[in-house]
Parts: structure tokens; C-alpha cells; sequence
């Protein structure tokens, strides 16, 4: 695994400017920015890895949820398929990320969080624009 050693350093300090502030906005005031990454480089599991089942002795992730749930469902736009889809991913986060491997493989991605919000906000946008569609899950029973 690489390290960020003296280079890595003195290339920061000289770039500092460029990585801690956002583009200039229209009134040419420019807004910091948070470097912040979730932690997959130092990571001990690769994407090769196979997860153990949720072990929910680590935290209560429910209980974790819940104060949010009302707020984060309702923004949804479909509250019934949001709440479905967090049962499901509180009942064993694990089983999620097993279904998002394949594709975080395929796009070098190590943060299955970021990916997933990335897929919400585009797909949010663009059923709401029409682009891509919903589907009709009463032929499924």
C-alpha cells in the first residue's frame, strides 16, 4: 500500500490553495472545501473479500437509523420503496454491499456509501426529468 510521505507533503502544502476551496462562486467568493474521504485506501478489506453476515453486537444500526427515518423516507419519491429497501439494509448492510461488488469492481470504487448515494441523486434527477423509468412490481406475485 502506498504511503503519504515528504513529497506527498511538500506537493499539499504547495497545492493547498487549489485543494481546500471550491471554484470562485458568481460573486467571486470562494467557499472551503472539507478534505475528507471515507478511509477505503487504508482499508483492511479489499473488494475481493467476502463479508461476514451483520454482526449486531458491533452497534445498533436500527436504533442508529430510526431518529432519521421519518425525514430521509419522506424525501424519498417513493417513501414505501425507501422504507422497504432500509428494512431490508438494517435487517444485514453486508447482503447490500455483496450486490454492489460487481459493480464497485468494475469502477475501481472502494466506498460502497458514496457509490450508492451517487446511483440515488442521478436516478432521483433523472426519473424525475423523465430519463430513466420506474417499474411496476404487481406482475412479480
Amino acid at each position: 500500500m502506498p504511503k503519504f510521505g515528504r513529497d506527498d507533503i511538500k506537493d499539499f502544502i504547495r497545492n493547498f490553495q487549489e485543494a481546500a476551496f471550491d471554484t470562485p462562486d458568481k460573486n467571486n467568493n470562494e467557499q472551503p472545501r472539507l478534505l475528507n474521504e471515507c478511509g477505503c485506501e487504508d482499508s483492511d478489506y479489499g473488494l475481493g473479500d467476502k463479508l461476514d453476515p451483520y454482526d449486531h453486537s458491533t452497534g445498533d444500526l436500527a436504533a442508529l437509523y430510526a431518529p432519521k427515518q421519518m425525514e430521509l423516507s419522506q424525501a424519498a419519491q417513493c417513501p414505501d420503496s425507501y422504507n422497504k429497501t432500509a428494512h431490508a439494509v438494517l435487517q444485514d448492510p453486508n447482503i447490500i454491499i455483496d450486490l454492489l461488488i460487481p459493480a464497485l469492481q468494475d469502477l475501481n470504487i472502494g466506498c460502497p456509501a458514496s457509490m450508492a448515494k451517487a446511483v440515488a441523486d442521478i436516478l432521483d434527477l433523472s426519473q424525475t426529468h423523465g430519463i430513466t423509468p420506474v417499474f411496476n412490481t404487481e406482475d412479480l406475485y
